[in-house]
C-alpha cells in the first residue's frame, strides 16, 4: 500500500464518497462537507485574487474607471441592512441586465446564427446530405402553424432525428461520469493499494 499522506487522504475522501451508495451514513457527510467548504474556500480566494488584481489595483494605480464596479460591489452588501436594501437593487439590475444581454447574444449567435450557417453546405456527400435532411426536419417539427397532416412524415423524421440527438448526449453524459469513476478506482486499486494491473 501506499505510504504518502496525500495518497491517503484522497483515498479516504473516495471511498467516504462512494459509501453513500450503501447508504446515507456519517463518513459520507464529512466528505461532502469537506468539498463544500474546500470549494468555498477557493472561491473566497479567487474572487478576493481577482477583486484585488482586476478592480483594486488598477483603480489605484490611475485606471479610475474600475472604481464603478468596486463601488456597485460595495452597494450589493446594502442588502445585509434592511433599511438601506433598496441601494442593492442599482447594481443588481444592471447585473441582471448586462447578463441577459450577454447570454442573449450568445445563443442567438452559437444557436440560430452559427448553426444556420453550419447548415449552409454543399450536398456532394451522404454526410452532408444526411445532416441538411435531419436539420430541416427538426426544424419543421416546430412549425406550429402547420398541422401534422400537412408535413407528414418529414415532422416524423424530425421527432427521429432529436430522439438520436437526446439519446447521444446521454449517453455521452453516462460515459463522462463513468470515465470519472473509473479514474478514482484506478487511483485506489493502483496508487493506493499498489494492486498491478493483471496481477494480484
Amino acid at each position: 500500500m501506499s505510504v504518502t499522506i496525500g495518497t491517503w487522504i484522497g483515498a479516504f475522501l473516495t471511498i467516504g464518497l462512494f459509501s453513500w451508495m450503501y447508504k446515507e451514513n456519517a463518513w459520507f457527510r464529512i466528505v461532502e462537507n469537506i468539498f463544500v467548504g474546500a470549494s468555498l474556500g477557493h472561491l473566497a480566494v479567487t474572487g478576493y485574487q481577482n477583486i484585488m488584481d482586476i478592480a483594486w489595483k488598477p483603480a489605484m494605480t490611475g485606471k479610475y474607471i474600475m472604481w464603478l464596479p468596486l463601488i456597485g460591489g460595495f452597494m450589493l452588501f446594502s442588502r445585509w441592512f434592511k433599511k438601506y436594501t433598496w441601494i442593492s437593487r442599482v447594481p443588481m439590475g444592471f447585473l441582471v441586465g448586462t447578463t441577459a444581454a450577454v447570454v442573449m447574444n450568445g445563443a442567438i449567435k452559437a444557436q440560430l446564427i452559427e448553426q444556420a450557417a453550419a447548415t449552409m453546405m454543399k450536398l456532394n456527400s451522404i454526410n452532408n446530405i444526411i445532416f441538411v435532411v435531419l436539420t430541416l426536419a427538426a426544424t419543421t417539427y416546430f412549425l406550429f402553424t402547420l398541422q401534422s397532416k400537412q408535413t407528414g412524415p418529414i415532422l416524423d423524421l424530425g421527432k427521429y432525428a432529436m430522439m438520436i440527438a437526446f439519446g447521444a448526449t446521454f449517453g455521452q453524459t453516462v460515459m463522462s461520469r463513468i470515465s470519472l469513476f473509473t479514474g478514482r478506482m484506478q487511483f485506489l486499486l493502483f496508487q493506493w493499494l499498489k494492486l498491478t494491473p493483471g496481477g494480484g
